[in-house]
């Protein structure tokens, strides 16, 4: 059989509000672009009824978790039932829209990346500001995201990323975040396997109410990143997958550059 354009996971949390209307735009927006899509609605444990609120469709999946766990825990589960050659995620109301799906496509399959992230700190980005309590604790979790974790990159916590199929096959795998800084670890992960990451600007188009509890999840953001910092000290995400990867490409970029020469 085979494989979808792209797989697209939703994680969700108590959607019920947005759920279905989310997943028809997915579906509509595949079949405007001519795509071969797959929807998997990852739902974390929701209390509200989302997955029996998800339409059904062959070309719809629905996972669930039995107690709410996190995003990272989630997103492990919807990627592990993806098959796409693209597999993104993106948050459940669709805040980005799906038009970075198609920027993203080209720079995986066109230009060589194997992962695009949305970042809303770049020109071209459009974002709702915030009150200043949630803008201050929100600027010093990723001040010390950036610190500790992922260098130059500024947004770790869009909502927005898309990843080769394979590449994401591994990454998932690997990853032992069950919260918020999942984001952080898969770019930690990403960058400590020197695998190319291209940033895109993104322009907010919706806003569903959010669960996240900016002091709270913030805090345990910090306890996780001592936790991915841990882990790779102690070997805990070891890849011979993502090495081979990378080697890989490397050597199919050295046999165009000799054949270009």
């Amino acid at each position: 059989m085979t494989a979808p354009d792209v797989s697209l996971v939703l994680p969700a949390y108590d959607s019920a509000d947005y759920i279905g209307a989310s997943v028809a735009s997915c579906l509509e927006f595949f079949e405007r672009h001519g795509l071969q899509g797959e929807v998997i609605v990852a739902d974390d444990g929701s209390s509200d009824g989302t997955h029996q609120l998800v339409p059904q469709g062959e070309r719809v999946k629905v996972v669930r978790l039995e107690a709410n766990r996190g995003k990272g825990a989630g997103l492990r589960l919807g990627m592990s039932a993806a098959t796409g050659r693209l597999r993104v995620f993106t948050d459940a109301d669709l805040p980005y829209g799906l038009e970075p799906l198609l920027l993203a496509r080209t720079f995986i399959e066109q230009r060589g990346f194997h992962a695009v992230i949305g970042d809303r700190t770049m020109p071209g980005s459009t974002y709702q500001s915030v009150g200043p309590a949630r803008r201050v604790l929100s600027e010093a979790a990723s001040f010390a995201f950036r610190t500790l974790v992922t260098g130059g990159i500024f947004d770790t916590q869009c909502g927005f990323k898309a990843f080769r199929g394979d590449v994401a096959d591994e990454l998932f795998r690997i990853s032992r975040v069950d919260r918020f800084a999942v984001d952080v670890e898969l770019i930690y992960l990403l960058l400590k396997y020197r695998l190319d990451i291209k940033r895109i600007p993104v322009r907010l188009e919706r806003n569903a109410s959010s669960s996240v509890h900016v002091v709270r999840d913030s805090l345990r953001s910090v306890v996780d990143i001592t936790h991915i910092r841990l882990n790779w000290a102690r070997d805990r995400y070891r890849s011979p997958v993502l090495e081979g990867i990378l080697a890989a490409d490397l050597s199919a970029d050295e046999t165009d550059a000799r054949k270009n020469s």
